[in-house]
């Protein structure tokens, strides 16, 4: 099984989110859609504005790893701000909302981890989601789903802790 340790807690991101929205909106937004959705960077640079059912709140990844398909889910302020975002950048309704290379993606989310101190890449930021998710005892099999895992043996590895995490847990006990 693969080990996982190189992942966020949700208020880190949140920091890496804060100082990104203070330069731009447009990195503040990648970094908040590749967390709050788990997308590979891949799949990030292919979405365009007629891919997000805003109603749904609904992002359509028709550009999915092993050429699958999936639907994943963002909160409707993220939505809005992207929604704004769009609208902003003219962004044609075919047309990549991020108009970026995965190269590019890669270098905004390190610069902005750099910064608070954090060797952060876009994957951490997937890898973060699915521990969160984990974390909050949401179900293994949904988290397959949304991550696009074609075995369920993939999304087991998310199933791991680090060391404070198990001691937070211990710490909570009552003996």
């Amino acid at each position: 099984m693969k080990n996982i340790t190189d992942y966020l807690k949700p208020a880190q991101v949140q920091a890496i989110e804060d100082y990104a929205r203070a330069y731009s909106e447009r990195d503040f937004l990648i970094i908040r859609v590749l967390y709050r959705t788990g997308v590979r960077v891949s799949e990030l640079v292919n979405i365009r504005p007629k891919d997000i059912e805003a109603h749904n709140q609904v992002i359509n990844i028709v550009k999915a790893k092993g050429t699958k398909q999936r639907r994943v889910y963002l909160d409707t302020e993220t939505l809005r701000v992207l929604a704004d975002y769009i609208s902003d950048t003219k962004t044609p309704n075919d047309g990549p909302v991020f108009g970026l290379q995965r190269v590019q993606i890669f270098n905004i989310v390190k610069k902005y981890g750099r910064i608070m101190g954090l060797d952060v890449h876009p994957h951490t930021l997937r890898h973060s989601y699915a521990i969160n998710w984990v974390r909050q005892n949401q179900d293994i099999r949904r988290l397959q789903l949304v991550l696009g895992h074609s075995n369920l043996n993939t999304t087991q590895t998310y199933l791991q802790f680090r060391d404070d995490d198990i001691k937070e847990i211990y710490n909570k006990l009552e003996f």
